[in-house]
C-alpha cells in the first residue's frame, strides 16, 4: 500500500508516468506485431489456395479476376515470343550480383493479344541489347510461371511514358509499357519458373517469386514488446522499494 501512495507522490508521480507511458508504447508495438501476424496468416491463406488451384490456363480472353487477385497465382500459355519489342527491367540484382530481368512480349497462340513473360536476370556486363539475341529461346509447349501484377511507381502513379519507344524500364509497368507494343497485352506479366532439366548456369535464369509460408518474427517480437513492458513495471516498483527502504517516510 505504501509502495502505492509513493507512486504518485510529490516526488515520483512524473517519473511514474513517465514509466506507464513506455509500457504503453511497448504494449502498442506487441499489438501492433500481432496485427502484423494476422495479416501475415491471411495472406499466407490466399497464397496457399492460389498454390493449390490448377494452372490458369492464358487464353487472350478476358482475365477471371482482377490482376490483384491473380498475383502469384500458377499459369500455362502457349504463344511465339516477339523479340523485336523485348525490354529489360533494369537494377535487378540475384544472389547479390547487379543486373536486369529480360521481358519478352508473348504473342498468344489464337489470339491478338499478347503478355509480358520476365523470361529472367542475365548480369549487368551482359544487359546491352547487343547480347540479347544470344538468349532468345523458343517458346516450346506451354510456358509455365507465376502471374505479377503491373507495378507502379510510389504513390500509385503510372511511369513516365517516353517520346519514344525504350528498352530499359525501371519497372514492370505494363501500362506505361502498352504504349510501345503494337498489340494489345494482358494487365498481369508471367514470371517463368525454371523448367525441369534446364541448367542451373543457363541465362536468362529463371527468378521464382516469393512464395514463402512463414509467419515472420511477429509473433516473437509481440512476445519481446511484452516482456518488455513487464520488466519495466518490476524494474520502476523494485526502484521505488529500495528508494523507501533508504529514506522512510516520517
Amino acid at each position: 500500500m505504501q509502495t502505492a501512495l509513493t507512486l504518485f507522490n510529490r516526488t515520483w508521480w512524473w517519473k511514474t508516468l513517465l514509466v506507464l507511458l513506455a509500457m504503453a508504447v511497448m504494449v502498442r508495438l506487441g499489438l501492433w506485431q500481432l496485427d502484423r501476424l494476422d495479416q501475415r496468416r491471411a495472406y499466407n491463406a490466399e497464397l496457399a489456395a492460389k498454390l493449390a488451384a490448377a494452372p490458369l490456363v492464358i487464353t487472350g480472353a478476358d482475365l477471371p479476376e482482377p490482376p490483384a487477385a491473380l498475383r502469384n497465382r500458377k499459369a500455362v500459355v502457349q504463344g511465339e515470343y516477339d523479340y523485336a519489342h523485348q525490354i529489360a527491367v533494369k537494377n535487378q540484382n540475384f544472389q547479390g550480383q547487379p543486373g536486369v530481368h529480360l521481358v519478352t512480349p508473348l504473342r498468344i497462340q489464337g489470339s491478338d493479344r499478347a503478355i509480358l513473360v520476365v523470361r529472367g536476370w542475365v548480369p549487368v556486363e551482359l544487359a546491352g541489347v547487343e547480347n540479347w539475341p544470344q538468349f532468345e529461346e523458343e517458346a516450346q509447349g506451354p510456358l509455365s510461371g507465376y502471374l505479377q501484377t503491373s507495378q507502379k511507381m510510389p504513390g500509385g502513379a503510372t511511369s513516365a511514358i517516353p517520346d519514344d519507344p525504350v528498352t530499359g524500364w525501371f519497372r514492370l509497368d505494363i501500362e506505361a509499357i502498352q504504349t510501345q507494343m503494337p498489340y494489345l497485352l494482358l494487365p498481369v506479366a508471367l514470371q517463368l519458373e525454371a523448367e525441369d532439366g534446364r541448367p542451373y548456369d543457363a541465362l536468362p535464369k529463371r527468378v521464382e517469386p516469393d512464395l514463402s509460408l512463414s509467419e515472420g518474427n511477429h509473433l516473437s517480437y509481440a512476445i519481446q514488446w511484452f516482456a518488455f513492458a513487464i520488466i519495466a513495471g518490476i524494474v520502476y516498483i523494485a526502484l521505488v522499494r529500495q528508494q523507501e527502504q533508504k529514506h522512510p517516510p516520517r
